[in-house]
């Protein structure tokens, strides 16, 4: 299954930026438009953590993670400055770009894990792969310096 969420997560991510991109083009600045993303995931969560009958679970998960707590803090952090950045970097150029240079992160995923958990989530195809996303990267932002 995790492959099919991870090509829906690409196929509602591609709406969202779509979306985004006209929404900051016509006006809406990124600090706006981020305020009502988490205004909205907030919303929406809270809702189906209420309907699911979930939300007295989360005091109990977040004790769970044990000193693994401040991973959850820096996830948190980072997930929301990287929204807001992306929304930034719409702001500046378009979706399309911006999204073609953001696609070069599951290469810091696989620094990142190495360097804070020395785990290792790649193989020599996914380095290949990895080293082909930053090619693209440079072609495109190469191609597009106005």
């Amino acid at each position: 299954m995790w492959i099919i969420y991870a090509l829906s997560a690409a196929v509602i991510w591609g709406i969202s930026y779509a979306a985004s991109g006209r929404v900051i083009e016509r006006g809406m600045t990124p600090l706006a438009f981020f305020f009502f993303f988490a205004l909205f995931g907030s919303i929406a969560a809270g809702l189906a953590l209420l309907l699911l009958g979930k939300m007295a679970t989360i005091p109990g998960e977040i004790r769970g993670l044990g000193p693994d707590w401040v991973w959850f803090v820096v996830a948190m952090v980072t997930s929301a400055a990287g929204a807001l950045l992306i929304y930034m970097a719409i702001s500046e150029k378009n979706a399309t770009l911006a999204s073609l240079i953001e696609i070069s992160y599951p290469l810091f995923v696989a620094i990142f894990a190495w360097l804070f958990f020395r785990e290792t989530q790649f193989n020599l195809a996914s380095l290949l792969g990895g080293l082909m996303i930053l090619g693209g990267v440079g072609v495109v932002f190469l191609g597009n310096r106005s």
